[in-house]
């Protein structure tokens, strides 16, 4: 047996090797730092930031904001045309309160995955979003990233056909990969189309057929023909997948999104709704049948692996429902459409390139990458800021302005911008001549 001397003298003898490799060869984090960096697309994005580290706007922290949309970064106080707050229900007392009794209610957290268990909230909130969108039912995620990229898989295995559209969300090609992974045929259109949707269902032989897109696209505020594209769908017996994230709360009767305005019924499809953005809540919703809703429910691995919607945000939702149903949607959209039309009219008249215009993102196309950073950063400085788009969020050579409405922007501050919009013109010589965007 070892005394405890011996025992030391064992264990520093046996350690000493290590320490020694330890510090004469990189650790394995730093080792692996390394080989992402040596990434042709990590090289690129970091020569911007080198070559732009002032311009560059990206990774803020804010310290400040309020209900006007003001906001201070460091030592700049800006307006904020960067907030996806559409209707401005993040300042609104009711949806505050709703919040801080939830947290008196339910606490912080119900801490468990909802295949295990569910508060009652949760089962009122989704009743509360079916009713309003005039569907049986609804299923709540914790984001349209998590159900987008669960839910895709879940809808098409082996023999299926799943149709994205180049132009949709990041989070719907991330979910089309693992779907793909799992033996799905990934069909991709660029641009997505009636015609080439049509062509391609005609020659496909598949089990199952679901077609993915977005309602409005994120970056531009443009949005896809949905009606054809539903038409030719159902037409072959495939069925739309629709991310409406940008179109919740905004578009539609009552703001049941693009999908609703362009279909006029949300029951023949799958709308993936946000509960951030308008709602200026927390989660995602997926319409559906109280059927189809069980099978969600076990296929879908982000709902049973997830951390749910923390329970006050569930109680804000249900607030939120009854505004949308009230006559005072009317008076915040009213607000809210005049000032997205007093924008997209204002720079039109600049003679800027506008991608959109009917939705409360207004991109200003400048191309250009370092051109589009240098953009937002000479707004930043005179007191706006919108957000600076480059690529891989936009096509290479196809850098937008990313300008955001809220209902609570006044008057004054769009006017504002645009102000600053006609100076910059001059300062960069933007036209018309770079209206027309590259291809995906």
């Amino acid at each position: 047996m070892f005394d405890q001397q011996e025992a030391s003298r064992e264990v520093h003898t046996s350690e000493s090797p290590c320490t020694e490799a330890t510090a004469t060869q990189p650790d394995p984090l730093s080792r692996l730092t390394e080989r992402l960096l040596d990434n042709g697309f990590t090289h690129f994005l970091l020569s911007l930031r080198e070559q732009f580290p002032e311009a560059h706007l990206k990774d803020l922290v804010a310290q400040e904001l309020d209900a006007g949309r003001r906001i201070r970064i460091g030592r700049h106080t800006v307006i904020n045309f960067g907030s996806d707050s559409f209707l401005g229900l993040d300042q609104d007392p009711r949806v505050q309160e709703a919040i801080a009794q939830g947290v008196r209610k339910w606490g912080t957290h119900n801490g468990s995955s909802r295949a295990f268990c569910s508060i009652e909230a949760n089962v009122e909130a989704e009743a509360r979003l079916a009713s309003w969108l005039a569907v049986e039912d609804t299923l709540i995620f914790p984001s349209v990233t998590l159900a987008n990229m669960s839910l895709l898989p879940a809808l098409a295995g082996a023999r299926d056909l799943l149709v994205v559209d180049r132009q949709a969300h990041n989070s719907i090609q991330e979910g089309a990969k693992i779907a793909g992974a799992n033996g799905a045929r990934i069909a991709v259109l660029a641009p997505c189309t009636p015609e080439r949707l049509e062509s391609l269902l005609a020659r496909e032989k598949y089990k199952g057929c679901v077609v993915a897109l977005d309602g409005v696209y994120s970056m531009t505020g443009a949005s896809p023909p949905l009606a054809e594209l539903d038409r030719v769908a159902r037409a072959h017996g495939g069925v739309l997948y629709i991310d409406d994230a940008h179109g919740t709360g905004i578009f539609g009767p009552r703001g049941r999104g693009m999908a609703a305005r362009a279909l006029g019924r949300l029951d023949q499809v799958l709308m993936v709704g946000s509960l951030s953005k308008a709602f200026s809540c927390l989660g995602a919703f997926v319409s559906c049948s109280s059927d189809l809703k069980l099978v969600l429910k076990m296929k879908s691995s982000s709902y049973i692996f997830g951390g749910p919607v923390p329970p006050p945000y569930l109680e804000a939702i249900r607030v939120v429902c009854d505004i949308l149903c009230s006559s005072e949607f009317d008076t915040l959209m009213g607000k809210l459409r005049r000032l997205i039309q007093r924008l997209v009219a204002g720079a039109r008249s600049l003679d800027l390139p506008v991608l959109g215009g009917d939705s409360p993102i207004v991109a200003i196309l400048i191309q250009d990458e370092a051109k589009t950073l240098r953009a937002g950063k000479w707004l930043f400085d005179r007191g706006f800021y919108v957000q600076s788009v480059i690529f891989p969020a936009v096509p290479l050579g196809g850098g937008v302005l990313r300008i955001q409405v809220n209902a609570n922007h006044s008057r004054e501050a769009v006017d504002g911008l645009l102000s600053a919009l006609a100076d910059l013109k001059k300062e960069m010589c933007l036209s018309l001549v770079h209206a027309q965007r590259p291809p995906p």
